[in-house]
């Protein structure tokens, strides 16, 4: 596998606040013996207004309480960080996780 690395200068002339810089471990993929720059766009879930609110607080933190098992399915997942969750939200928090997201401190 041949990893291509995206500089953060690059990123930057990009000028889309969507793509930021990142990097991808060394070992994530096979053959990949260096950590290599690259551009990342944040995942989010989403969902709608009908999902209750107690289903949204539970996959947010049954997620996390048990994100051993997502790292242990693919390397990249080990980027996957509580801390990170919300940060650079383009939608509003759906309430059930929002209350989640005040229990482990992420917000006031």
């Amino acid at each position: 596998i041949v990893v291509i690395p995206v500089p953060a200068d690059v990123i930057a002339k990009v000028g889309d606040d969507a793509y930021q810089v990142a990097v991808i471990p060394a070992n994530t993929y096979t053959g990949q013996t260096a950590d290599v720059a690259t551009a990342a766009i944040p995942n989010f879930l989403v969902t709608h207004a009908g999902v209750s609110d107690d289903l949204a607080y539970q996959m947010a933190k049954q997620m996390y309480e048990n994100i051993d098992t997502l790292y242990a399915a693919h390397n990249a997942a080990k980027a996957i960080k509580r801390e990170n969750a919300i940060k650079g939200m383009p939608v509003p928090l759906h309430p059930g996780a929002a209350k989640y997201y005040k229990e482990v401190g992420l917000i006031k």
